[in-house]
């Protein structure tokens, strides 16, 4: 709770000195003349409290805390008191009330958004007549200054991210707002685009208890359709780097040490742990450590591109790290950067010339796929339609930890297309919920599976058993 000196003068104009000349300067929140008010009616006036408080001494002024944007009162105020000694009071008499219907226990600290109540107070009661306004029984406590105030906001964000096991608060990490500066560099349906995104994941966890906010998986959007996972792999550790070379010139703020600190105990880290050591046993060859735990394009199962020889590119994909603090400064530097667009493109190339060479040195080269590819590398590049959009991955508890049992029993895992909310947040949440909800048929899915000329030879292959049994 802070106190608004800088505007003290302008609310003096309720009081009957107010016109001289020579007003004596406000003290600072620190001298302890100001006190904070809570529970203050929507529909009361300052001249309501101004009377109400003119009880307990003569006051400098009174102020109602309005929101900026609804222009509306936000049910609490400051008073400034002329004598140190009748703030004294006023908290007094406010502390008796607390005392009277909450004892002097402490509050419970498991649950920090779990407030004290300042309703129980009876306004009837004697003790409570001289802070009671519209029926309601005001909360006094001593007014602090602005870097207190500051402190003790940014002391319990940091309380509640601790015990925040789903990690919500990640989820506005990288979102951009209307009204913000980064908003007047995008155009206003990429805008529209990423405050809808927000929404809809936001949604998405409040519906389901099951999904969680990934600590070190990134969900990337708008991805250009050639980029390949060794591009995007390419791109994460690039920005990684990128990142602390901006800190270090001071060009951007580095993160904080609370975002430097790894958890002690994560819900799937020591069962990615296992996952680790089950690939690296299949690997022959050890490949060279770096901060990038996984990079997967998200790829259609119908059409294959000519080029790559893989199913074509959906748009969007997954980069996993290691480290939360890695996450973090892809997220960063990545999200809405201009500068990544010629970067893809020039990994592009390049990853065209190793396409090249690999099948040239095959002992049969298609001269097909070597024109295609030829054709591709001579090709002008193709501008970006937008930046790319970094979140934070949703996931599901439920899947990670039935893939966990499968890799521990040794079956192979199921394709994460099976899971939507892995996939990036491109349906609505209405669509997703009927998705997770809906029933597996294996049946079905195996019958879909099977191409139509299986279909029909299997038919008619019954057919003709079932001539020859009538013969």
């Amino acid at each position: 709770s802070t106190d608004d000196d800088d505007d003290g003068d302008a609310t003096n104009e309720h009081g009957s000195d107010d016109e001289s000349p020579n007003n004596p300067q406000l003290p600072h929140t620190d001298t302890g003349t100001t006190v904070f008010v809570r529970n203050i009616p929507f529909t009361a006036t300052e001249g309501e409290l101004r009377t109400l408080f003119q009880a307990f001494g003569p006051l400098r002024y009174v102020r109602i805390t309005v929101d900026p944007e609804t222009e509306r009162s936000r049910g609490t105020g400051f008073v400034c008191f002329w004598n140190k000694q009748d703030a004294d009071r006023v908290i007094e008499q406010s502390d008796i009330l607390r005392s009277e219907t909450m004892g002097y226990q402490p509050q419970p600290t498991k649950n920090p958004f779990l407030l004290p109540s300042i309703l129980t107070p009876d306004p009837s009661a004697g003790a409570a007549r001289q802070l009671v306004l519209h029926g309601r029984t005001l909360d006094v406590v001593r007014a602090v200054t602005r870097d207190v105030a500051a402190k003790l906001k940014e002391d319990g964000e940091k309380t509640r991210e601790k015990a925040d096991k789903r990690n919500l608060y990640l989820l506005r990490e990288g979102v951009i707002l209307p009204n913000t500066p980064a908003a007047e560099t995008i155009p206003r349906v990429e805008l529209e685009k990423r405050t809808n995104s927000f929404n809809a994941r936001r949604a998405l966890l409040h519906s389901n208890p099951s999904l969680y906010v990934s600590r070190t998986r990134l969900s990337i959007r708008q991805i250009p359709l050639f980029v390949t996972e060794r591009v995007l792999k390419r791109l994460a550790m690039h920005s990684v780097r990128e990142f602390r070379a901006e800190v270090k010139k001071e060009l951007r703020a580095g993160l904080s040490p609370e975002e430097l600190v790894e958890p002690a105990e994560a819900d799937d880290h020591d069962a990615r742990k296992e996952d680790d050591a089950h690939l690296k046993k299949r690997k022959s060859k050890p490949e060279r450590p770096t901060s990038v735990k996984q990079a997967k394009i998200v790829r259609q199962t119908n059409r294959v591109d000519p080029v790559t020889g893989k199913g074509k590119s959906r748009g969007y994909g997954f980069v996993e790290m290691h480290k939360h603090a890695d996450a973090l400064r892809v997220l960063r530097w990545v999200n809405n950067n201009p500068d990544v667009s010629p970067l893809l493109d020039k990994w592009w190339k390049e990853e065209l010339a190793h396409l090249m060479t690999k099948e040239k040195a095959n002992e049969s080269p298609e001269e097909a796929r070597i024109k295609r590819i030829k054709n591709e590398m001579e090709a002008s590049s193709k501008p970006l339609k937008g930046t790319l959009i970094v979140e934070f991955s949703i996931e599901n508890v439920q899947v990670v930890q039935r893939r966990v049992a499968q890799q521990e029993k040794g079956v192979k895992p199921r394709n994460d297309r099976q899971n939507p909310v892995q996939d990036g947040i491109e349906e609505s949440p209405a669509k997703k919920r009927r998705l997770l909800s809906a029933p597996t048929k294996p049946a079905s899915v195996k019958q879909a599976s099977l191409k139509p000329g299986i279909l029909m030879g299997s038919l008619i292959g019954r057919k003709r058993r079932a001539r020859k049994a009538g013969k």
